[in-house]
């Protein structure tokens, strides 16, 4: 028996981290950018405990660096060797992979311990799902296609090598370029927008 709702309630409770769930009620509805859905908000809850335990023991966050290794952590090719460098830094990776969480634990968690509700989706939100789509296509092929270059030799690097894709857009007035993901969460990118220097 046990005096926490769920899984989401128990990890934040022991963690401290129970400031989060403001946080995660705000990214599932949208309040502050995009919507995210309960996939979503799994990995970027995932992702900060991750980040957590990276500023404890004093590894470097900055940059996606957290985000990079928890997906490489949960990944198939690389999830031994990130283990072994967070282990050896000193993150207990045995207790913090046992706390991470799965969507439907977050719809739980949202939905009956904190009792949130949103309106229904927006039916024209079709954008961010494709520039989601795209980019984790872009990402398996471009994988495929480095993976064949360390295989023939051609590429090699002192640990593995693991491509990224980002999506970013630029504006032609100032050339200010930025990943498409932050100017959907901000809602512009550049102080264009309010100059209208691009009107001209």
């Amino acid at each position: 028996m046990t005096d926490h709702g769920c899984k989401v309630c128990r990890v934040l409770d022991e963690r401290g981290l129970d400031r989060l769930d403001d946080e995660l009620v705000t990214r599932w509805r949208g309040e502050s950018g995009e919507r995210m859905g309960y996939r979503r908000l799994a990995d970027w809850l995932n992702a900060t405990l991750l980040r957590r335990e990276m500023e404890r023991v004093g590894l470097p966050t900055g940059g996606g660096e957290a985000r990079s290794r928890y997906e490489r952590l949960t990944g198939d090719d690389t999830a031994d060797a990130v283990a072994a460098l967070l282990r050896r830094a000193g993150v207990k990776v045995g207790e913090l992979r046992a706390d991470f969480v799965s969507y439907s634990v977050v719809r739980t968690h949202l939905r009956d311990c904190l009792g949130a509700e949103r309106d229904p989706e927006p039916p024209s939100n079709w954008e961010a799902d494709r520039l989601d789509g795209l980019t984790e296509y872009a990402t398996a092929e471009a994988a495929e296609a480095v993976r064949s270059l360390v295989n023939k030799g051609t590429l090699s690097a002192g640990g593995a090598v693991e491509p990224t894709v980002t999506i970013s857009v630029r504006c032609s007035a100032c050339d200010t370029a930025v990943p498409v993901e932050e100017a959907l969460a901000r809602g512009a990118f550049c102080d264009c927008v309010e100059c209208d220097c691009g009107s001209e």
